[in-house]
């Protein structure tokens, strides 16, 4: 390890003046209160990069943020760092004032004797000399001697001037092997969902679905961009510092997940068995692997069983039937009726047999969306009343109504009543 204290100053930001010695674990920095370097910079993320100590000094890690890491320009995922390098969150740019590397022995310069001492001549003659020209002619010789005498310049690095992009070596980054599992078995079904991710980058996902005779294999070759991204999530994240085993008792249910993480030749494998409170950061890891799978090879119910599935729907067609019940309680409530009963009919796509409750999402989706055309229609036509009158109170009124009761902006019906309270408002104050 290296002898020498890491530190690192703020020198532009909400934040700057302040200065941080880096122990050997690290410091994280961002938003959220639970990182080492709290900054008030709206542009970081919660959790933006962190610094910490390797056997050859410093070394700064974005933590997937969504403006990156800068590092003396350059966008990073993971470099070392030397003295005087800037690096760049959001609005706060950082000074490296120490990188941790033993500070190179300097040597003092020669110290040249000229050879004009104090002695003076025994017995000189005394003359009266003009003392002008002379002291000129001596120290003319002085200089002459002393350049002709000068020893040679020794090269010295500047230690204002931040180190180029180019100068930056950044290394090749640790291969990611991933093995992902969880297992769903009950007396009257089994479901497996298989994740995994190889070195060569190849991401594999498999189900099986006893009960239901579903069973789906896909693969492909992810980019390396999702790999560093993930690679960086795990490795920051805590996941290698958990225990290995977490473990519950359900009598006659299996409810088990185990992931195994291979990072360079570091390998942490995890399982959780039979518990509801399994640690955070597991939890975590877990979900983004998952979506990592719904958006690389295009799935999304697929992890899920039909069980599971089928008491989504549920839930969303029940909050569907409240709100479209509630529809004087806000004008909103018709509108986010029908996307929760959307909702409960999409996430029944991948069930073969349909529950007994889909017909009634279809019918009370059917009666909320008629009843929103035909408030629709009396909204519209007292706005266009309105407008006709060249009454342009009223009219921004109502126009302001039916946004509330159709907010969703893809909507036609939203935009061109959008674009009328526009023209409306011109009128109602127009410019002077």
């Amino acid at each position: 390890m290296t002898s020498q204290t890491a530190q690192i100053s703020i020198q532009n930001g909400t934040d700057a003046g302040k200065s941080f010695a880096i122990p050997a674990e690290g410091m994280r920095i961002g938003r959220s209160s639970k990182n080492d370097i709290v900054l008030d910079d709206p542009l970081l993320s919660r959790f933006h990069c962190r610094f910490f100590i390797q056997d050859d000094g410093l070394w700064v890690t974005d933590l997937g943020s969504a403006n990156q890491t800068l590092l003396n320009d350059a966008p990073i995922t993971e470099a070392p760092v030397r003295k005087g390098n800037l690096v760049m969150i959001g609005d706060t740019v950082i000074r490296v004032d120490h990188d941790g590397r033993p500070e190179a022995e300097g040597t003092a310069g020669a110290n040249v004797d000229l050879g004009f001492g104090g002695a003076t001549v025994a017995n000189a003659p005394r003359r009266r000399l003009r003392p002008l020209p002379l002291v000129v002619a001596g120290a003319l010789v002085l200089v002459a001697l002393a350049w002709w005498l000068r020893p040679s310049p020794k090269p010295t690095a500047s230690p204002t001037v931040p180190a180029s992009p180019a100068t930056v070596a950044i290394p090749e980054p640790a291969t990611l092997s991933v093995i992902y599992e969880k297992v769903n078995a009950s007396p009257d079904n089994i479901f497996r969902y298989a994740l995994e991710i190889a070195p060569d980058r190849t991401l594999s996902i498999a189900v099986d679905d006893v009960a239901n005779n579903r069973s789906l294999a896909r693969d492909k070759q992810v980019d390396t961009a999702v790999i560093d991204d993930l690679r960086s999530f795990i490795r920051n994240s805590g996941f290698s510092q958990l225990d290995p085993l977490y473990r519950g008792v359900t009598p006659g249910q299996l409810s088990e997940q185990t992931l195994t993480v291979v990072i360079g030749r570091e390998a942490h494998t995890v399982r959780v068995s039979n518990t509801s409170t399994a640690p955070d950061t597991f939890n975590r890891v877990c979900e983004k692997l998952e979506n990592v799978g719904k958006v690389e090879l295009g799935l999304w119910a697929i992890q899920y069983s039909t069980e599971q599935l089928v008491a989504m729907a549920e839930e969303a067609m029940l909050q569907g039937r409240k709100l479209s019940g509630e529809r004087e309680v806000a004008p909103g409530n018709l509108s986010a009726a029908i996307s929760s009963l959307n909702e409960a009919e999409w996430l029944l796509e991948a069930v073969e047999v349909k529950p007994p409750f889909f017909q009634t999402i279809l019918d009370t989706r059917q009666e909320a969306v008629e009843a929103l055309a035909e408030r629709y229609k009396e909204i519209n036509f007292r706005a266009e009343r309105a407008i006709r009158l060249r009454d342009w109170e009223n009219a921004a009124t109502e126009l302001r109504t039916l946004l509330d009761f159709i907010p969703n902006r893809e909507d036609e019906r939203h935009q061109a009543a959008r674009k009328q309270l526009i023209e409306v408002e011109a009128r109602r104050n127009p410019p002077r």
